[in-house]
């Protein structure tokens, strides 16, 4: 059942609930002796929230950097370091910003600083440029007031300013470190760099000077890496850490028995699935690639891959999200159809090489796909990588023509179709130019609101449907294990939580 509510409606109610939440106060302290723990499954690709390139980096950058804009857990947009906003026509979009807000740095949070962020991620070398190509120029109105003034209506961009491209990073530290902060990050989150070492832990001490004076945080975060689901696991479960995030599925019900453990489970965006390179001459043609996919037994890969932990995917939205997918988008599974289709194209014999994350889940999940594939006559390869490896190869060294992995989704829908399929999106490495996206997701952000947007996304699923250089396999359950010490824990459908709000008994 789809949402009929509009953006408007939901961000005056959020922004009111947050004005009577200041009014109100509370008795609880932001101070304390605490250090939360967290497992993680990948280090961050970098600190420097416009450059990296892995969805696992948003559970290190949102310690560290608040964004514009915020989002509860059903991804709807709420105030962040904006305090309202506003259409004044529809060609802009008018930001207001909280008073008294200052980076790690000491450096006010102001709309100077704003604009230095909103033109660095608008720069071509930016992951973040493609979600903020409506505008055009960011103006400064006021010492607190932004207005992006946009090249066409962009409903999107509240959302936008949620994930990366909202990330504010102070001015002064982007001066010091010649543009460059992957390792020096200064942003204005609740907690701030204390130490990392690369690919083993990364340690944030709580801010003081933070905006949010109620908001509970832990006085010490540290986010270690275990890049074994196993592992992360026991870890959980020995008490050397207190949350492990990215459980995986065949590990859920052993958890769900345990007394002292709390599995956290819910529908998330994240969706398995395979990236092709359309300009590598295995995936060039349509038709080979809607082979591969009619070849998918996608129930039975929820079954035996994710045990029920998960749902068929044949788009990149699941069923019960605002946007989901439309029925008319279904890679129904039929084995005889794809060899036809794999004669027709001349390749009856098809091979090629996929990358793979390297941990046994992933691993899993890629030698089905091989056995379901090489029924049709296809073989693969499997490359099976660390995941920070496996991501560089595909899409920057570009040395792999597949790579089987999760896409974890966006605040909005519109940023995963434009950064999936856009010919200039940063995850489309073949740039293929589909017919009708552009102008389905133009027309998806005509409006704030949500039933009008259906309309305009649905194009969009039906043209990624006909003709995509991601191929969508199974959504899997947002699952993550804390101690039942740990309080305060949220989840979004995100599947990427914030630390915000936490204690440890």
């Amino acid at each position: 059942m789809r949402i009929a509510k509009t953006m408007k409606v939901v961000a005056a109610a959020a922004l009111m609930t947050a004005v009577l939440s200041a009014c109100g106060g509370s008795d609880e302290k932001s101070a304390g002796s605490t250090t939360l723990r967290v497992a993680a499954q990948s280090d961050v690709s970098s600190l420097d929230p416009i450059r990296g390139n892995s969805g696992n980096d948003h559970v290190m950058l949102f310690p560290i950097y608040d964004t514009l804009v915020s989002f509860d857990e059903g991804l709807q947009p709420q105030p962040g370091l904006v305090e309202s906003w506003d259409s004044p026509s529809p060609n802009e979009l008018t930001l207001t910003l909280r008073s008294g807000v200052t980076f790690h740095d000491g450096e006010p949070l102001d709309a100077d600083a704003v604009k230095v962020n909103l033109d660095r991620a608008r720069a071509e070398d930016s992951v973040a440029a493609a979600d903020l190509a409506s505008i055009e120029n960011v103006r400064v109105d006021d010492e607190l007031v932004v207005t992006l003034e946009l090249s066409r209506p962009d409903a999107s961009l509240l959302l936008v300013l949620a994930d990366r491209a909202g990330m504010m990073v102070s001015p002064a530290a982007l001066e010091a470190n010649d543009n460059d902060v992957s390792r020096n990050p200064v942003g204005a989150g609740g907690w701030k760099l204390s130490d990392w070492k690369q690919g083993n832990e990364l340690r944030l001490e709580r801010f003081d000077d933070y905006w949010d004076e109620d908001a509970e945080r832990a006085e010490s975060l540290r986010i270690k890496i275990i890049t074994d689901p196993r592992t992360r696991v026991t870890a959980m479960r020995s008490g050397q850490q207190d949350i492990a995030l990215d459980v995986q599925p065949v590990d859920a019900e052993s958890l769900e028995k345990e007394k002292s453990v709390v599995l956290e489970s819910q529908t998330s965006l994240l969706v398995h699935g395979m990236y092709m390179n359309t300009s590598a001459p295995q995936f060039s043609d349509a038709t080979v690639r809607r082979a591969l996919a009619l070849a998918i037994d996608r129930d039975t890969i929820v079954k035996n891959a994710l045990f029920g932990h998960g749902q068929p995917a044949s788009g990149v939205l699941p069923d019960g999200y605002w946007a989901e997918t439309p029925d008319s988008v279904d890679y129904a599974y039929d084995p005889d159809e794809a060899k036809r289709l794999l004669a027709e194209a001349g390749e009856p014999d098809l091979e090629f090489d996929m990358l793979s994350r390297s941990d046994t889940s992933s691993v899993r999940l890629a030698e089905i796909l091989k056995d379901q594939w090489a029924a049709v006559g296809v073989t693969v390869n499997i490359l099976p990588r660390d995941v920070v490896e496996a991501t560089d190869q595909y899409f920057n060294q570009k040395s792999s023509p597949a790579y089987l992995a999760g896409w974890s989704g966006r605040p909005d829908p519109s940023m995963t179709y434009r950064s999936l399929f856009d010919a200039k999106g940063y995850y489309n490495v073949g740039g293929l130019d589909i017919d009708g996206m552009a102008e389905a997701i133009g027309a998806a952000d005509q409006s704030f609101d949500l039933d009008e947007r259906v309309v305009g996304l649905d194009a969009a699923a039906v043209a990624a449907y006909e003709s995509t250089p991601f191929l969508p396999v199974a959504f899997q359950d947002a699952l993550i294990a804390r101690s039942d010490k740990v309080q305060g824990f949220q989840m979004n459908q995100m599947g990427k939580p914030k630390f915000i709000g936490i204690t440890v008994d």
